[in-house]
């Protein structure tokens, strides 16, 4: 393995140790590429020459020998590499084996020559697409995440900047014409079962400058990104659109906030050197070793110069936009959470009244009325997608309630409940405050060995939201408010077979809720995104045992059930570009088993002036990627009625 070769695999190597690892099921276990050099991490390098100029082509052979072959200041890693590794994938180029089939130069139709410009050995994108259908039979991978960036070459193209000419008699219409065949087929890889796809736009608001070619560049670039944008639409693509010109509009107006010196193409203001008689691309003849034909023109130039030449981006900005892009596709997920979270934090409520009535019922009075209160503090941690942030946090919850024993048999009651968790999404991601506030009614009858109870609650949600993207060395913070609902029924039912104090027997229940959560918009930064509203159904069932000891003054009881979800849990949170006027995009919510087991450990304490007191050990076991475990403890007053 060659010197440089082997830096760039330790680079690689590095990236993916370093994503983050999650224990649940996985969503991307594939990465395919497809487009031009701004996604090739290296298809020429088994190339004898990549078909460019002969200046260009008689310095390959040196720059591949010297660790280049890639568009960035190499080893350092390209956007594409980069993506993948935060899943824990690779993507290396096509004929080398991989998954990325992008090749420096291509356009998205057109063949490269002498008259159209570019180099003659690239394929055209719609051509890589193809390829990788044909390789599959005709069948894509319904769990790989698809990259698509192409277009560029395309527009140089139109308006007579690259090749020889004769160059197209109507720009607009091959633009158009281009853009409307890179989305057809793009849309031939969800028609063949490819569901989780981003298209990059084209930085549209360069190059700066008043000059009039740099004015039809801008302009032929927007109308390139609109179109394929709206073809997309239209065809019914779910795409993730990444708005890289809203990246370069930021670097651009703060350059040092991102760590660069220079953030344009001007001579001297790149990464890498210029070799001679070579005028552009020429990121791929550069290597660190200054060897090479084009090599660094600074020790720190790939970190303090966003371009590595005239097209290309640095090793820095190549990890920018690879954040970007990652802080898009993961978005989704983390604020699915906002309507996951309710799902498990309700049970407090529920486990407070459950674990009540038994104390209220064992009043000694035939009819009367008990006041109660309790607390509740847990820690709940629920792991994501493989690359994608988590969730834990700690919730607390304080219910309150009154109940009136109509009988020996009948009971009913009121309570009201408010709880607050923080979720961490972990890895530097932010977090968000949920705040909760419900109100219950609820009904028990208990007849010799059997008995029932059932609980309606209403609650009213609010979540304040710090979404983090870690963006190059920057940190963008996305804030956003939003409300919600939380509606829920929970049964149980059983029958108690008593024994020398010990009074056991079977329980089976179901809770059956939805939660609500409505639509918001973040502000802060080209980071920020729009949500549409929310939902989650759940309807939850239990079967198990439970058992209590009286000892007189106090009763220690225990329960265990097995929980099952009936629920769908494939439901999708979609997300909209808050910079860009763009179709929205859905992704999946996090999701986890349908079967866990449940159990409680506690103890009920008969105090003096008709006061009792509770406290309970609770935790949920076998459901990968969620740990919930916590405590409650309570009293309640026993006060008028009749004696029997």
């Amino acid at each position: 393995m060659r010197p440089r070769a082997s830096i760039r695999s330790a680079m690689l190597a590095c990236a993916i140790a370093s994503a983050p690892s999650v224990a649940s099921a996985q969503t991307f276990n594939q990465m395919f590429v497809f487009g031009d050099s701004s996604v090739d991490n290296g298809s020429y390098r088994v190339l004898a020459s990549p078909g460019g100029s002969s200046a260009y082509n008689s310095y390959w052979a040196a720059a591949v020998a010297a660790g280049a072959g890639a568009p960035t200041s190499s080893p350092g890693l390209m956007n594409s590499e980069l993506l993948a590794s935060y899943f824990g994938l690779t993507a290396l180029p096509s004929d080398q084996g991989g998954t990325n089939y992008a090749t420096s130069g291509a356009k998205n139709v057109t063949v490269n020559t002498t008259a159209t410009g570019g180099f003659k050995a690239a394929i055209p994108t719609t051509v890589q697409i193809s390829n990788y259908l044909t390789a599959y039979g005709g069948v894509a991978n319904p769990n790989a995440l698809y990259l698509f960036s192409s277009g560029g070459n395309d527009v140089s193209y139109a308006l007579g900047l690259t090749g020889s000419g004769p160059y197209p008699t109507n720009p607009t219409a091959y633009l158009i014409s281009s853009a409307n065949s890179l989305a057809a087929a793009i849309a031939s890889v969800q028609a063949a079962g490819g569901r989780y796809i981003i298209v990059v736009d084209q930085a549209y608001s360069f190059p700066s400058g008043g000059g009039a070619s740099n004015a039809l560049q801008r302009q032929d670039k927007l109308l390139y990104t609109q179109t394929l944008f709206s073809s997309l639409a239209t065809a019914g693509v779910n795409f993730v659109p990444a708005d890289i010109n809203a990246v370069r509009l930021a670097i651009a107006a703060n350059p040092s906030e991102f760590g660069f010196q220079y953030v344009d193409t001007a001579p001297g203001h790149t990464a890498c050197t210029e070799p001679a008689g070579v005028t552009t691309a020429w990121a791929l003849l550069c290597s660190y070793d200054p060897s090479a034909p084009s090599h660094l023109t600074s020790p720190n130039a790939e970190f303090t110069d966003l371009f590595a030449d005239d097209q290309h981006y640095s090793t820095a900005g190549q990890k920018i936009m690879a954040d970007y892009e990652y802080s898009l596709l993961v978005a989704p997920s983390q604020m699915s959470f906002l309507g996951e979270v309710p799902v498990k934090t309700r049970a407090a409520v529920i486990n407070a009244i459950f674990n009540q009535i038994p104390v209220s019922q064992g009043a000694s009075s035939a009819s009367g009325y008990n006041g109660w209160v309790s607390g509740d503090l847990s820690f709940l941690r629920m792991a994501n997608y493989p690359g994608f942030p988590d969730d834990p946090g700690d919730p607390i919850a304080v219910t309150g309630g009154f109940d009136y024993r109509l009988s020996r048999a009948w009971a009913i009651g009121a309570a009201f409940s408010t709880g607050r968790t923080e979720q961490s999404f972990g890895l530097g991601a932010g977090s968000f405050t949920q705040d909760e506030a419900s109100a219950s009614l609820y009904a028990a009858y208990r007849q010799d060995q059997y008995w029932a109870n059932v609980i309606a609650t209403w609650g009213g949600m609010r979540d304040s939201i710090d979404r983090l993207a870690t963006v190059g060395i920057t940190t963008q913070s996305n804030l956003a408010t939003t409300w919600g609902r939380d509606a829920s029924i929970a049964l149980e039912t059983g029958r108690n077979f008593a024994s020398a104090g010990l009074i056991h027997g079977p329980v089976v229940g179901m809770i059956l809720q939805q939660v609500r959560v409505n639509a918001f918009t973040e502000t802060g930064s080209f980071t920020a995104l729009a949500f549409a509203a929310q939902t989650r159904d759940s309807a939850v069932s239990e079967l198990g045992y439970q058992a209590s000891l009286d000892l007189g003054r106090w009763r220690p009881f225990v329960k265990a059930v097995w929980d099952h979800e009936f629920a769908a849990t494939d439901r999708t949170v979609e997300a909209f570009l808050t910079t860009l006027e763009a179709p929205g995009f859905s992704l999946p919510a996090v999701a986890f088993d349908k079967d866990w087991a449940s159990g409680q450990i506690g103890a009920i304490l008969k105090m003096p002036n008709n006061v009792t007191g509770l406290v309970t050990l609770y935790s949920q076991l076998g459901e990968r990627g969620v740990a919930n475990y916590g405590a409650q403890a309570g009293f309640s007053v026993a006060f008028g009625g009749n004696r029997s």
